[in-house]
């Protein structure tokens, strides 16, 4: 059976219309991400931590566009200034630390050394180490005081808390293959980020 031309050019521009509707009519799903909701008290915190970091930016901004100014700060602000100073300047081996695994981010919001061969084997590497992860969990420490100290919502009796959330910013942001402890106690190795 043949069919007329007219009814074939009918049927192929049929087609050739259900074609180009179904092409431009794909389904394309959104991506969808899930985050965990932050805490109001996580907020705190990093509100807090931001303006501290916020402050060592402005008196640098300052002794910059001024060497000769002297900058009044109080004892506490200074030691934090410092602190967070301190903590860029040692983020390199920290980081380098992290990679070789011999430090990881425990539930206390602070680096805890997980000996590994170089380090048993390494009288020089041990104490650097050592010393580093010193400074730095000293450094941590006095931040987290500040944020109680500055923060009217957080009581001394915070520190622990202030502790688990520090804690908890530091495994979301340790790197695939980092050493992190879960509030249970568990140390494992971060497997992907967040």
């Amino acid at each position: 059976m043949t069919w007329p031309r007219s009814a074939t050019t009918a049927i192929v521009a049929v087609f050739a219309v259900l074609g180009i509707f179904l092409l431009d009519c794909s389904v394309h799903t959104p991506e969808v991400k899930i985050t965990g909701e932050k805490t109001a008290l996580e907020n705190q915190i990093l509100g807090t931590y931001s303006q501290v970091k916020e402050d060592v930016w402005m008196i640098a901004s300052v002794r910059s566009t001024n060497p000769d100014s002297q900058i009044t700060v109080s004892e506490d602000k200074r030691a934090v200034l410092t602190a967070i100073q301190n903590r860029e300047f040692n983020k390199d081996d920290i980081d380098e630390f992290k990679r070789s695994g011999v430090v990881g981010e425990n539930l206390r919001g602070l680096l805890e050394i997980r000996p590994n061969e170089q380090f048993e084997n390494d009288p020089q590497y041990r104490k650097l180490v050592e010393e580093i992860v010193g400074e730095e969990n000293q450094d941590r420490e006095t931040i987290m005081r500040r944020i109680i100290d500055i923060n009217p919502s957080i009581q001394a009796a915070d520190q622990a808390k202030v502790e688990n959330v520090f804690a908890k910013l530091n495994r979301e942001s340790a790197n695939p293959g980092e050493w992190i402890q879960l509030p249970d106690g568990q140390w494992f190795k971060k497997e992907k980020s967040n």
